[in-house]
């Protein structure tokens, strides 16, 4: 026994004498790591010389070095994500946090080192075995540079000098107008409208025909927004979908425009919409087959009704397949329309350039562009920041040495060549989303900083990074802002070499299934299937960074319907969702982003996957969220919008860097002390308070930072508590309120939006206090069932800047609506609807900015004044107003062309 002690003491002072040896070379991991993240910096901008250089030198030795080099990159943030999951293992979830020391890697992404003291030997095994792999890495990175076989030091040295300085604008440049503007398409529009009119008795397709780029859609849309064929129809639905979509999508999402428009509520497609004067756009259908499909499935209309697609099929393939269309060719624009569109985006400096040397450049840029709207587009983003004729001959001069390549391909080559890093990755970050979609800005840039691509998705002052990088894509001609600006779309020619770029680099598969051939290499993957939501994936993706997907949203034949119409998940249906098991080989994954697919529950052990800071996953049908999810410490973004989702775990509100949760209906915790750590927080949507617990302690309290809020059943027991916690954040830009009443005091400065949805109680006194503390910026104001008089509603609005208002569903409960000077003089949109009450509305003459009105589900409404007053007035839609329409005819002609009457009785027995 004695020996047997003997023998354990002296291994353990065995192991303390190599614990003592051992520390002063492990302790150095984090010095490695420091000069791995260092060496990596200096190669990336080494890596992206050489690969632009060699686009214009075209040396296949510096292609193999680049990939290579690229191959040892990858390995080395493979090394550094292993080493922090790790970490993190179960069992070191106590553990002092890690400090992060970032640093921009191919992706933008983050390489952290850790700086607290070993507390196992698994530790110490870890450290052991980072540093072995670290010093591998080095030594290859070393061998990769100094490669004296080929002499590549040279080689890349003479690559530098053809290289232009990259585009670095002020945030004063980064303003601009929509580069896509109306030009050289009057004719085609006027043409097409004047077919669109025709009546011949029966339904006809109008189809817009010519190559990619040529403004087919633009035309298009010219067409749909005009005024006289926004008059002539019903409905006007826009319907633009990826190739393979299911034709009942199509059939869905006119049938919602059609709800929106005529604010019906239809339970079916069929019936309603044969009733209506029907326009359908089916923008890019260039696939015959399935062209055929879809025309044979929509809704007839009634007599009149039109349907206009747009497609880079021949017209003859088009009239063999489908007889008796209409075909509208567009081709190239005449040189003096294309140095007009290049002209019309052009300001300051650049067009001080152009107006100097017009004699010289006109002949170079419609040489260059053949007249095509897109590739002038495009090269007007080539000179958009360019300051100096020197500067513009360089573009010019750039793009001869493409001279092998096609039109598109070679502007955009040149375009992405002169790309700064984090803008390319911008570009790039497209190369997954499908092309002509439109992408929601806000949710873009919550993407684009998860990645580290951007690093901050604030937009309260001035131009921030992300909204500085989507600006110059803007300005280039690479994405184009749609819908006001609030959502972006990029071409499909440009998303086609956006695809091809991110392949190459390694960034960014795109697929339509999960049948990638080689799973063990991806490190991003976009996936968009439009023909069901399950996913079967056999293969794990082990390398994984990023992980996208779109589904087809509805529900398969294995789920049962509830009798009220609405779809539920039967327990059939809910054994073969998936639970995306495969992911937890995913060690190293930062964003998953799911639209659609159909999921039982997520893994159990999902709160391993520590590098996690984006989960998005919406109408996947999700119930509940694991506990498991509070230990996802590097969480920014969680968006379960769609889903039933009606509890997360209390632990979850603590992470620090967690920035935005989107929701349905989330409660909040009771107290909070749950909240200690979300100081962080920018946009919470979809929240429902507790009606217990101390008012004046509520969770939102602690949410100070918050620049959009979206709150849902609020309640006469929290109302209070909602009210004062809104007194403690001072810098909102969005807040929606929805429930039984809302607070009247709002306290914020800088509200760009109000919504209320629920009764404002408001006496003189209060109104005159919350008259006398509110300053707002001009803003869009949205009041429902507010059940206002005419006096609180001049005394709420008073000192409000408003841009648009609605009254809607009993917001205002009088007889008489006036809108008179002072709150209302700015208002430029109006919109009126569902006020059982109202017979009589007032515009006084100083509302002088209103150019549009829409007024609807007011049954005793019987005069309208003031309209003529309105100077700026184009817009006029007035649903089942008879008497008023006709007194207008006989007493203003001018402002009777600008009413579209829409008569809905005919249509309501199928709602």
């Amino acid at each position: 026994m004695d020996i047997a002690i003997l023998t354990v003491l002296n291994k353990i002072g065995e192991l303390g004498s190599f614990a003592s040896s051992e520390y002063s070379r492990l302790k150095d991991v984090d010095l490695q790591v420091s000069d791995l993240r260092s060496k990596l910096e200096f190669l990336m901008a080494w890596i992206q010389v050489a690969e632009e250089g060699n686009r214009i030198k075209r040396d296949q030795l510096v292609s193999v070095w680049v990939s290579q080099l690229r191959g040892a990159v990858f390995d080395a943030e493979d090394i550094i994500d292993e080493y922090i999951q790790e970490l993190h293992r179960p069992g070191g979830e106590n553990r002092p946090p890690v400090v992060e020391a970032k640093a921009r890697t191919r992706r933008g992404r983050s390489f952290v080192s850790s700086c607290f003291p070993f507390r196992s030997v698994e530790e110490v095994a870890v450290r052991h075995s980072l540093s072995r792999q670290i010093r591998e890495v080095l030594r290859r990175l070393d061998e990769i540079q100094r490669n004296s076989l080929f002499n590549m030091q040279p080689r890349v040295d003479a690559l530098a000098n053809t290289i232009q300085v990259f585009d670095r604008p002020t945030a004063d440049t980064l303003k601009c107008g929509d580069p896509w503007t109306l030009v050289g398409l009057d004719g085609y529009t006027q043409s097409i409208i004047g077919l669109l009119h025709k009546d011949n008795g029966k339904r006809e397709a109008i189809v817009i025909v010519g190559e990619s780029g040529i403004g087919k859609t633009t035309a298009a849309r010219a067409v749909l927004q005009s005024q006289d064929v926004q008059k002539h129809f019903d409905v006007c639905a826009w319907v633009c979908l990826p190739p393979k979509s299911r034709v009942d999508k199509y059939l869905d999402l006119i049938l919602e425009q059609a709800q929106l428009q005529t604010h019906l509520h239809c339970r079916r497609r069929e019936g309603v919409l044969d009733k209506m004067k029907l326009l359908v756009v089916l923008d890019g259908m260039d696939n015959i087959d399935e062209l055929m499909d879809v025309l044979s499935e929509l809704p007839r209309g009634t007599k009149g009704s039109r349907i206009m697609v747009t497609t880079q099929l021949q017209i003859k393939k088009i009239e063999q397949c489908i007889p008796g269309i209409r075909p509208v060719e567009i081709k190239c624009l005449k040189r003096p329309d294309c140095l007009k569109l290049l002209c019309r985006g052009l300001s300051g400096n650049p067009r001080r350039v152009y107006d100097a040397h017009k004699d010289k450049f006109d002949e170079k840029i419609y040489d260059i562009s053949g007249g095509l709207p897109l590739a002038v587009v495009l090269l007007r983003g080539l000179v958009y920041f360019k300051d100096h004729e020197a500067q513009w001959n360089e573009v010019f001069e750039l793009l001869k040495s493409y001279q092998h390549k096609r039109l598109i391909k070679r502007i955009l080559t040149v375009s992405y060549t002169t790309m700064p890093t984090d803008l390319k990755l911008c570009f790039l970050y497209f190369s997954a989303m499908p092309p002509n979609i439109y992408v929601d800005l806000d949710k873009l840039q919550r993407l684009l900083s998860a990645e580290g691509i951007l690093k901050s998705t604030s937009r309260v002052m001035g131009v921030e990074e992300e909204e500085g990088c989507l600006d110059m894509l803007v300005s280039r001609g690479l994405v184009q802002r749609v819908e006001g600006g609030t959502k972006l779309c990029i071409h499909q020619s440009v998303h086609g070499f956006a695809k091809t770029m991110a392949h190459e680099t390694g960034f960014m598969e795109a697929h339509s299934q999960f049948d990638i051939r080689d799973t063990s290499i991806v490190r991003g993957l976009s996936v968009h299937n439009y023909v069901d939501r399950r996913v079967s994936m056999e293969k794990f993706l082990p390398k994984t960074r990023t992980l996208l997907g779109d589904f087809a949203e509805d529900y398969c034949v294995d789920e049962a319907v509830h009798p009220s119409g609405s779809h539920a998940i039967s327990p059939k249906g809910l054994k073969n969702h998936s639970r995306l098991e495969f992911l937890c080989q995913s060690r190293f994954l930062r964003v998953l982003d799911l639209q659609g697919i159909q999921l039982g529950k997520l893994p159990d052990n999902i709160g391993r996957m520590i590098h996690l800071t984006y989960i998005g996953l919406r109408s996947c049908g999700l119930k509940d969220l694991p506990s498991s999810v509070a230990k996802l410490l590097n969480l920014e973004t969680l968006d379960i919008t769609g889903n039933d989702i009606q509890t997360v775990v209390d632990e979850f509100w603590n992470i620090e860097k967690l920035k935005h949760v989107l929701a349905k209906k989330l409660s909040l915790p009771v107290s909070s002390a749950s909240m200690s750590l979300v100081t962080n927080l920018e946009t919470l949507h979809g929240v429902a308070l507790s009606s217990v617990g101390p008012q004046e302690n509520s969770s939102l309290n602690k949410m100070r930072k918050l620049l959009s809020l979206a709150v849902v059943s609020v309640t006469a027991t929290n109302v209070l508590t909602l009210a004062l916690a809104l007194q403690e954040i001072n810098g909102l830009r969005h807040l929606k309120i929805a429930g039984d009443c809302s607070p009247v005091t709002f306290p914020c400065t800088r509200l760009c939006s109000l919504e209320l949805d629920g009764k404002v109680l408001l006496d003189d006194a209060s109104a005159q206090s919350l008259n006398s503390s509110c300053s707002f910026t001009k803003c869009r104001l949205v009041l429902r069932s507010s059940c206002m008089s005419q006096v609180l509603l001049d005394i709420f609005l008073s000192n409000l800047l408003l841009s648009e208002l609605a009254l809607l569903d009993d917001s205002f409960i009088g007889s008489k609506l006036f809108l008179r000077k002072g709150p209302f003089c700015d208002i430029e949109k109006l919109r009126i609807g569902n006020l059982k009450l109202l017979e009589e509305l007032v515009i006084e003459s100083e509302t002088t900015l209103l150019n549009t009105i829409e007024i609807f589900g007011c049954p005793n409404m019987k005069t309208i004044q003031g309209l003529k007053n309105s100077e700026y007035l184009k817009n006029v839609v007035l649903f089942d107003m008879p008497e008023i329409v006709a007194q207008i005819k006989a007493e203003d002609k001018e402002l009777f062309y600008k009413i579209k009457h829409v008569r809905t009785e005919a249509w309501e027995s199928e709602t």
